[in-house]
């Protein structure tokens, strides 16, 4: 609805609306949040519209947007600061308030700072949020490098992008004839409607689509062609189609002579990749595989929108990479229908991470780095690789990590090798949880600091490429607890790094932030569906400036040294990698240890996308639980016959790490070879009176099931990190065994 329709709505219903932004992917979640109208009857918030003068979802609304009042009154909401009294682990607290939680968490650091040195801080990273730069920020005025990034999203792709190319290129959905959706979920991954509808309006013009994946989601139901790929096999498959483009010659030579760097050693490189090869590492057709090749390089306006399912596998940067050579000696890029280089926005925020401050000094004290030291820091600044900066508390290698915030995040349920992590967070000196509400890794935390929603706060602002909203406070907060911004304001002045928090002012930052845009916060809110900032207008082929641009490391060494795609990439060979894209098996495969496969014949991956849940939370809303209340395997119907399984039925699935127990879901759209399943199941429902899942072995947590062997399971170059492994399953009885 617009504005007037949410005006005269509330009006009738005796209401009041607020025009703000959706809260439910987090705080300026992935892409951006929805713009919503949130509804308010007698002080308390009862619904939600979706806006139509938003350019994220542009009216629509998904099912966590209307969700939204049972979260913020959820019984699972933190409602006190506490201070554990009990041992680690056992989730024994004490109020206190939130005063002295902030007193002793600043005691704590700047002793640690004195003993072991500002490094010995970590803070995890959530989901790319609204907030994420002030985590850098503070980090930075502290003097740690160890900003713990996933290494499962977002800058992977970035950085073999950016390192190949010179930029993370975006399908052209508008104007392309063929689009592959490779590893990527348009229809309800990131904010709804803008993908979806881009796909859909693409299908309906007579766009071709081909989707790679290993089963069947929306978009592959309106797909011309699905390959569906053993998961983890990317790259083989990206490599065989290097081979034919090359083999058979459909190549853009004049691209290749004044664009391309390295072309030559290529050739001779990708000739051990033909398809057969291919074909039996990723259970797809050579001919399939040729075909799909021949029909990307042929067809003038083609693009691959490459997503999230590339990033999860410890060959990942060489598939990216050979994605982004394949898009270049095509001639797939940055003309009308392939992949474009979008424009930066005309005019944008103030960045606020300080990164001028960071110093050769931090990049070499890096804890676990996300990217080598000689590609730090990267564009979010310097960083260590969430699951390392744990193994470190381990290892004590290089040292080990003395302090850990999580500022929504739970590593327990969104990083791998949970058994690792719980052993980590039993041993750490000293770990802080900052959350709306309980989390899986609260037990073990020595402070624990209630925050509130998105809904009780009236900061920050929203800015995507041609928008700026404000966030505006819908209700007063239920439990009168403080925003993650307060968090980290409070305690950047208790730490005595008032300078750099403006005083402990949030609006003063707020202002500071949006001064090049010619506004301040209030004026801001006067403007209830924010402000629509034009965009530059759209050229093509901008090679020469894109191709010499500066990257973020220290030097300021650009990202291509020959100012040309960098095929053959000598800024890799001089740091000790691949100059080329190469093959690497995950860490158990079909292909790679078939001595497992008598007693672990099936592949498990698992989704990081779903409809109505973000990550590893939201399972205590009724109102999502109720659409998907157990955790599902996605299971063949002969894969599921051949082992007497019925729709419904409790399943023990167990790899060589770990075993879980969920439900079978019987699917034909998925590969026999493979079974699937959403990521992040731990949370019960009170007011459904579903109970909390383990942890570990036995329930339904599939970080459990996969390796964290360093030599095995991270990419070398990128730290990405395998979520694919080998397993059985087989029935259990439900009396007994379900949980």
């Amino acid at each position: 609805m617009n504005y007037q329709q949410a005006l005269e709505t509330a009006k009738k219903n005796g209401e009041r609306v607020v025009p703000t932004v959706c809260g439910m992917c987090g705080p300026g979640g992935p892409g951006g949040g929805c713009g919503i109208y949130a509804f308010v009857r007698d002080g308390k918030f009862v619904k939600v519209a979706g806006m139509d003068e938003s350019p994220v979802n542009q009216g629509a609304i998904c099912a966590k947007g209307h969700a939204a009042p049972q979260w913020v009154y959820s019984p699972d909401r933190l409602t006190h600061p506490l201070r554990r009294i009990g041992r680690k682990g056992e989730g024994r607290f004490e109020r206190i308030t939130w005063d002295v939680a902030i007193a002793q968490i600043a005691e704590t650091l700047k002793a640690q700072k004195a003993s072991y040195g500002p490094e010995s801080l970590a803070i995890l990273s959530p989901a790319r949020r609204s907030y994420s730069e002030y985590i850098v920020r503070f980090l930075t005025a502290h003097g740690s490098p160890n900003f713990g990034h996933s290494g499962i999203c977002a800058m992977q792709r970035a950085f073999a992008f950016m390192y190949t190319i010179g930029t993370w290129p975006q399908p052209d959905y508008q104007r392309s004839d063929l689009i592959i959706l490779w590893g990527r979920q348009p229809i309800f991954s990131g904010p709804v409607a803008r993908p979806a509808k881009s796909f859909l309006a693409a299908r309906q013009r007579g766009a071709k689509i081909i989707a790679i994946k290993p089963s069947v989601e929306p978009d592959v139901g309106m797909a011309d062609l699905w390959l569906p790929i053993r998961p983890g096999t990317d790259t083989a498959l990206a490599l065989a189609m290097l081979h034919v483009v090359i083999a058979e010659d459909l190549l853009d030579h004049a691209f290749i002579d004044r664009w391309c760097s390295g072309f030559d050693p290529l050739k001779t490189h990708i000739r051990q990749y033909p398809p057969a090869w291919a074909e039996t590492i990723t259970g797809l057709p050579a001919s399939q595989i040729e075909s799909v090749a021949r029909m990307y390089a042929t067809t003038r306006r083609a693009a691959i929108d490459l997503g999230n399912g590339v990033e999860h596998t410890p060959s990942s940067n060489d598939a990216i990479r050979a994605v982004a050579i394949l898009m270049a000696i095509t001639g797939h890029l940055d003309r009308p229908g392939t992949d474009l280089f979008v424009p930066p926005a005309a005019k944008s925020p103030k960045p606020i991470t300080l990164k001028e401050r960071v110093t050769q000094e931090m990049v070499d004290k890096l804890v676990g780095p996300e990217f080598p030291r000689a590609f730090q820091p990267f564009v979010e600044g310097t960083s260590s690789a969430y699951y390392r900066i744990l193994e470190s508390v381990l290892t004590q290698d290089p040292y080990p990590i003395r302090a850990v915030i999580a500022p929504g995040t739970q590593a327990l349920v969104s990083t791998r090798g949970s058994r690792n992590v719980t052993a980590a967070l039993e041993r750490l000196d000293f770990f802080v949880v900052a959350d709306v509400t309980r989390t899986a890794d609260m037990p073990y935390a020595d402070i624990v600091l209630p925050l509130a929603t998105s809904y009780e706060v009236d900061h920050p602002f929203q800015f995507v490429p041609g928008w700026l909203m404000a966030t505006r406070r819908v209700i007063e907060p239920v439990y009168a607890s403080p925003s993650i911004f307060s968090f980290f304001f409070d305690l950047g002045v208790a730490m005595g790094y008032g300078d750099d928090f403006w005083g402990g002012s949030i609006s003063a930052a707020m202002d500071d932030q949006l001064a090049p845009m010619g506004v301040t916060m209030d004026e801001l809110r006067m403007q209830p569906t924010g402000i629509k900032v034009p965009p530059k207008p759209m050229e093509f082929e901008k090679y020469a400036t894109v191709f010499n641009r500066s990257s973020p490391r220290l030097s300021g060494e650009p990202f291509l040294p020959d100012g040309k795609v960098a095929i053959y990439n000598t800024t890799f060979a001089a740091a000790g990698f691949s100059p080329l894209p190469q093959w690497r098996e995950p860490p158990e495969s079909i292909s790679g240890t078939p001595e497992l496969l008598n007693r672990y014949p099936l592949i498990l991956s698992d989704y990081h996308t779903s409809k109505n849940f973000s990550a590893s939370w939201q399972r205590n809303v009724p109102q999502l639980r109720e659409i998907q209340p157990h955790p599902v395997l996605h299971i063949h119907p002969q894969t599921a016959d051949a082992r007497a399984i019925a729709d419904g039925d409790w399943v023990k699935v167990e790899s060589p790490h770990g075993w879980i127990k969920v439900k079978a879901e019987i699917i034909p759209g998925i590969r026999p070879d493979t079974v699937m399943l959403l990521h992040g199941w731990w949370q019960g429902c009170r007011e459904l009176v579903i109970e909390d899942y383990p942890i570990l072995d036995g329930g339904a947590n599939v970080n459990v099931m996969y390796s964290v062997d360093k030599d095995k399971a991270y990419d070398p170059l990128i730290t990405a990190m395998a979520s694919q492994t080998l397993v059985q399953v087989t029935r259990i009885d439900e009396q007994v065994d379900a949980p």
